[in-house]
């Protein structure tokens, strides 16, 4: 339940930054805006590239606990059922909208463990990619203005510059 709830409220952060990146984004000047684009092809590494391997290192981890889960149950009962989420987690987060909760026990606490381990790590890695990439961009963005400020302020006797009229 905790990683739901991280997971949820990283996509709440998440509506703010993307915000703030495309208003950034909008104030550039077409030079800025190739630089920006050039310096997005090459980083180092894509988002989508990112969020797979976060996915599999989560995934990883989650079956590595379930595993061991499952080995000590049954070394203490004899047995190793898995059953539903709900099984295994008494507590659950509620909106208080009778649809809303009755799609969340369907689609999330209803489900076979395995089943809600794995949407659990789909929406860590959503939240994750989203934030990194839109904290990533936004920083990408405030040193390139910055950058290119300083460069427009050291070439003032530059040809073409305005001011030399």
């Amino acid at each position: 339940m905790v990683f739901q709830a991280i997971g949820f409220w990283l996509l709440v952060l998440a509506i703010p930054l993307w915000a703030y990146r495309f208003y950034l984004s909008s104030r550039l000047e077409p030079r800025e805006r190739d630089a920006f684009k050039r310096l997005l092809q090459r980083a180092d590494e894509k988002a989508l590239v990112f969020g797979i391997k976060l996915f599999g290192f989560l995934v990883a981890l989650s079956a590595s606990v379930l595993a061991l889960i499952a080995l000590l149950g049954y070394i203490k009962y004899g047995n190793s059922q898995i059953g539903s989420y709900r099984e295994v987690v008494r507590n659950r987060i509620y909106s208080g909208v009778d649809t809303v909760d009755n799609a969340l026990d369907t689609f999330h606490y209803d489900q076979w463990l395995p089943i809600a381990i794995l949407i659990t790590c789909a929406l860590l890695t959503i939240s994750f990619t989203l934030v990194g990439t839109a904290l990533r961009d936004i920083s990408l963005l405030r040193r390139l203005h910055s950058r290119l400020k300083k460069i427009g302020k050291g070439n003032k006797t530059a040809p073409g510059n305005p001011q030399n009229a």
